[in-house]
């Protein structure tokens, strides 16, 4: 299977935005040097051209971009996932475990308790309501 490449003027983005090679390009994890082949012609991978999209048209610090997160935002850029309905399963996720972390701070009191009236020691304690 061949990779796709991208034809865009990378040249003409670069200047646009204000930057040298290097910072243009040592931002989306090329070299100076490999930046300047496709600033000259040479064409430039998909990956490439996507990375100089994200960062460079959409702002995205591609730092950020992980293999463990690359096809969420892929599919968020994509408009195939809700970022609204994401942030909401967050959030209730978040409080679900908030809620689990409370009640497993309440089973360790009720486990410390049962182990008081077992061992003869009276002293019960009890969960705050």
């Amino acid at each position: 299977m061949t990779e796709q490449t991208v034809n865009r003027d990378y040249r003409v983005m670069r200047r646009k935005l204000g930057l040298n090679q290097s910072q243009f390009w040592t931002a989306v994890r090329v070299t100076q040097s490999g930046g300047s082949r496709y600033e000259s012609g040479r064409q430039a991978p998909a990956n490439v051209d996507e990375m100089v999209r994200l960062r460079h048209e959409l702002g995205i610090d591609t730092a950020l971009i992980t293999t463990e997160n690359a096809d969420l935002i892929r599919a968020i850029l994509a408009g195939t996932l809700d970022s609204k309905l994401l942030l909401q399963n967050a959030n209730r996720c978040r409080d679900l475990l908030i809620h689990l972390g409370n009640g497993a701070a309440d089973l360790t009191e009720l486990a410390q308790s049962v182990s008081n009236l077992v061992t003869g020691n009276q002293e019960i304690t009890h969960a705050p309501a």
